[in-house]
């Protein structure tokens, strides 16, 4: 597994998304996470409050990143109720019907049309940074620079949540946004 997806960065963002979508997440959510990498996020939701979640679906394009989150997730997965799955497929194109909770944290690296295929009723959690660049580590192929721009990619019928943070490590720092509303 990439050493990055644990970073300070990526774990603070995934905790505060966790703390903040919680008392709006329905009973027995049925969750997607377009662009799930190695899924922590699933991970952290499920070992924060298990009984919240029927199921989530972890979606990643790449293949290791998804042996990585069965990896991560494998306590969760076992038994005839497992209550998380990971698969291999484009985020933009998956199906999303029937998911009452949408989290895309990587919105900077795809698409938009995997918003196309959102419920439209369903809750949605986006996260994105001001980071621009697009060599490694970082590989940023559609910059999002504000939360209003944010706002204005990703329209939602009824913004719950609006906020940023911002994470200064000294020679590098970054604001991370995030929105929480029904699509």
């Amino acid at each position: 597994m990439d050493p990055l997806s644990f970073s300070h960065g990526q774990t603070q963002s995934k905790l505060w998304l966790c703390e903040t979508i919680e008392p709006y997440i329905p009973k027995d959510a049925v969750v997607a996470v377009p662009g799930c990498w190695y899924n922590l996020l699933g991970f952290m939701l499920l070992t924060r409050n298990k009984n919240k979640y029927q199921h989530i679906l972890g979606i990643d394009i790449d293949s290791e990143a998804i042996r990585g989150a069965d990896m991560l997730c494998q306590g969760f997965m076992l038994g005839t109720d497992s209550q998380i799955r990971n698969t291999c497929a484009n985020a933009d194109t998956y199906n999303l019907q029937g998911h009452n909770v949408v989290i895309n944290c990587s919105v900077e690296h795809m698409k938009d049309d995997w918003f196309n295929n959102v419920d439209p009723n369903a809750l949605v959690c986006i996260q994105s940074s001001d980071v621009t660049e697009h060599k490694k580590p970082w590989l940023v192929s559609n910059p999002c620079t504000s939360i209003g721009s944010l706002q204005e990619r990703f329209p939602m019928s009824e913004l719950l949540y609006s906020e940023t943070k911002h994470f200064d490590y000294g020679s590098s720092s970054y604001n991370r946004f995030m929105l929480i509303g029904k699509k």
